[in-house]
């Protein structure tokens, strides 16, 4: 019998162990990769932007330092409209911050947290264990396979992190809502001829935005939006023609195009569910909501997600716990976070909105508002700190501390 188990040990199933256990909890993560087979690194590399509370709450963890160790920094932000002359310029330095977020590896994320799990004692992951079925009594039981053969876990509290397509989510009978915004992600890694240190750009186009992340030295992630049709395109074209359409639509602030790694192409669907919890299961990560990559929040959020489980959870032993007092935790957990959560996809999408259309009309809001933007710090300063993940506060995580 464990305190909690997760189905799902990707990056936040990883994450919600190490930041839920407890010497008084067992913790177990169901995933059904093989984990000792790391994403690809180097200019195939894929990448994760880490908002300055998920630096808090790594922080708290005790590994910040090895992560930002493999980490490059985002010190400043350019935000501009492709053919139009609004900029807005975001510096770390005018909030008195390091770093207003970090890019890194997912492979080097990864690595850590893996290390961190097989570090602590309280923690039990089964990888190459496939989700069968999930059924909720006194307790909860997950039937999964090992080895072909079909094994069965109880819990006292299940967490679903198994991603946008949770089959966990469909086997608790949890509906979810599908947005399809007709748009598909092109993601590479490139390296530039003129790189500035430290500094992310994101540029709006009419199909959508494109953002260059700084991954040290000459490389940058590329994250390209597109409509669906021009996405395949330009997935098919060979380095070159890539490269040429890429410095096209980026223009010439980071110099030439030099190197392209392998592309990824996904298409673009935000997914909602229609509660965050049953009974003695809570959703968490993209199987609770799935975000557009504009704002890149999905995985921060879902960060922030676990770190008000964490206060809820405080240092309860779950196992004296009855169905009472768990269905209070659970339906606490959808109050707390319903707020954030409806702010972050109406800030997404408005964005999407704004920035991924058209109409001529627009394009001069577009402009307008970036360089108006630019010269109201106090709006700024908002804009900032909403995406730093800094704005729901009186959580210890979020300060940085256990």
């Amino acid at each position: 019998m464990r305190d909690i188990a997760i189905i799902g040990g990707g990056l936040v199933g990883l994450c919600a162990a190490l930041i839920l256990q407890h010497p008084r909890r067992r913790v177990s993560i169901v995933e059904a990769a093989d984990l000792s087979k790391p994403e690809p690194g180097g200019l195939n590399a894929r990448s994760i932007a880490l908002a300055a509370s998920s630096v808090q709450i790594f922080r708290a963890l005790g590994i910040w330092r090895q992560i930002e160790a493999v980490a490059t920094p985002i010190r400043h932000i350019h935000i501009s409209s492709r053919g139009r002359w609004g900029v807005t310029r975001l510096g770390a330095d005018d909030y008195n911050l390091d770093a207003l977020g970090y890019v890194i590896e997912n492979n080097e994320l990864g690595r850590i947290l893996l290390a961190a799990v097989a570090a602590s004692d309280n923690i039990k992951l089964e990888d190459q264990a496939s989700f069968e079925s999930i059924v909720q009594s006194a307790n909860v039981t997950i039937g999964y396979r090992k080895n072909k053969r079909l094994k069965q876990l109880k819990t006292t509290l299940a967490l679903v992190a198994d991603g946008a397509h949770s089959q966990a989510r469909s086997e608790l009978g949890i509906g979810h809502q599908v947005i399809d915004y007709g748009q598909t992600v092109v993601i590479s890694n490139v390296d530039l001829g003129k790189p500035k240190a430290d500094t992310a750009y994101e540029r709006f186009t009419t199909q959508g935005p494109l953002a260059m992340l700084p991954l040290g030295g000459k490389t940058y992630a590329c994250v390209w939006t597109l409509a669906q049709d021009r996405a395949s395109e330009i997935c098919a074209l060979d380095d070159a023609e890539f490269s040429a359409q890429l410095q096209d639509c980026f223009g010439f602030r980071l110099g030439l195009i030099e190197r392209v790694g392998a592309r990824f192409s996904l298409p673009i669907q935000r997914t909602r569910a229609d509660r965050l919890q049953l009974g003695r299961c809570l959703l968490v990560g993209n199987a609770a909501n799935a975000l557009h990559p504009v704002a890149g929040q999905s995985f921060n959020l879902a960060l922030r997600d676990i770190a008000c489980l964490y206060e809820l959870l405080a240092d309860r032993d779950l196992a004296q716990l009855d169905d009472v007092a768990i269905g209070a935790i659970a339906r606490a957990y959808e109050s707390q976070r319903e707020r954030e959560q409806r702010q972050v996809i109406r800030y997404g999408d408005g964005l999407v909105t704004l920035f991924s259309n058209e109409l001529p009309l627009f394009d001069h809001l577009r402009a307008a508002g970036l360089g108006l933007l630019d010269l109201l710090p106090a709006l700024k300063a908002q804009a900032a700190f909403a995406g730093m993940g800094m704005t729901f506060g009186g959580n210890r995580l979020l300060r940085g501390h256990l």
